[in-house]
């Protein structure tokens, strides 16, 4: 039986292995238990924040449409190239039991005071200034969604890798262990019922 030495030293060690396995099974699932209520509470705030994005960016576009055909395209790819900027983006870990999951955000909010986008706010057209925090304020909310997926991904591959885990050690090494102490214990038992009938036939010549 897998090379497995019949001996009550063996015996005693998968008792202790099978103890020690359980115990791994416990702390396994609380940590799987913990990763899953983390990531349903990041799909909730997720989904708000998708759901937002959806009607910013929709918002965003018609009003862009609105302003290209009422202003004109060449005044809203000057005014775009007056305000562009360089996003820089910040990455924190969260812990959660020993699981470094990321965090991405911004500094700071993205949607700009309008006199903060390199161009005479003053004389802008109002639609254009929508316009431009509409966008802003999409490229806020993108950011917090792809944050949030990130962190949804990690997430998601740290449950299933302790998943597998706590299925090998429920499914294939406890068994496995039980399987070699019911071997050990069948030659111990068939050893102790030897030598009991050899004492006997000692004890009998004996007589």
């Amino acid at each position: 039986m897998e090379n497995v030495s019949p001996t009550r030293m063996n015996l005693l060690a998968r008792k202790a292995q099978v103890s020690l396995a359980k115990q791994g099974v416990d702390l396994l699932k609380k940590k799987r238990d913990a990763l899953v209520s983390e990531f349903f509470g990041v799909v909730r705030n997720t989904l708000e924040s998708r759901n937002k994005l959806n009607a910013v960016s929709q918002e965003a576009v018609n009003q862009l449409n609105i302003s290209a055909s009422i202003e004109g395209k060449p005044l809203l790819e000057s005014v775009a190239l007056a305000g562009k900027r360089q996003v820089m983006l910040e990455v924190a870990e969260k812990n959660v039991w020993g699981i470094k999951i990321p965090e991405v955000s911004t500094a700071r909010s993205l949607k700009r005071d309008p006199f903060e986008r390199g161009y005479n706010a003053a004389i802008a057209p109002g639609r254009v200034i929508k316009t431009a925090d509409n966008f802003e304020e999409m490229i806020d909310l993108l950011v917090e969604v792809a944050g949030r997926e990130t962190r949804l991904k990690k997430l998601g591959q740290e449950i299933k890798k302790t998943t597998r885990r706590v299925n090998a050690l429920e499914q294939i090494v406890i068994p496995r262990l039980y399987r070699q102490m019911a071997y050990i214990k069948s030659v111990l038992e068939q050893r102790e019922r030897e030598d009991i009938f050899r004492l006997k036939l000692i004890k009998n010549k004996g007589e």
